[in-house]
């Protein structure tokens, strides 16, 4: 494997690892919105939305569209197109 080839896979695994670490650090923020949601409305049963307690519909409904909303901005934003197989490629030609 040439050098050149060596530094782009080696910037391709430091993009997976930013890649991974973003989406870990996404998930925790939704992971602690729904369970704020639910710990802040839970106790007050009598507030409701579309016949459903707020709780539910905050950190459930609420929650699921948060993570399409984060996943857009994943993509858009961390998220790189590369392929592996180039370098699985040169590696098979030598």
């Amino acid at each position: 494997m040439t050098k050149m080839t060596q530094d782009k896979l080696k910037q391709t695994f430091r993009q997976m690892d930013k890649e991974a670490l973003s989406t870990l650090i996404t998930a925790a923020i939704i992971t602690v919105y729904f369970w704020l949601t639910v710990l802040i409305f839970k106790d007050d049963i009598s507030l409701t939305l579309f016949s459903m307690p707020l709780w539910f519909v905050l950190s459930c409904i609420g929650g699921y569209l948060l993570s399409i909303v984060a996943v857009i901005i994943l993509v858009r934003k961390f998220m790189k197109n590369f392929s592996l197989t180039d370098f699985d490629d040169e590696r098979k030609q030598h």
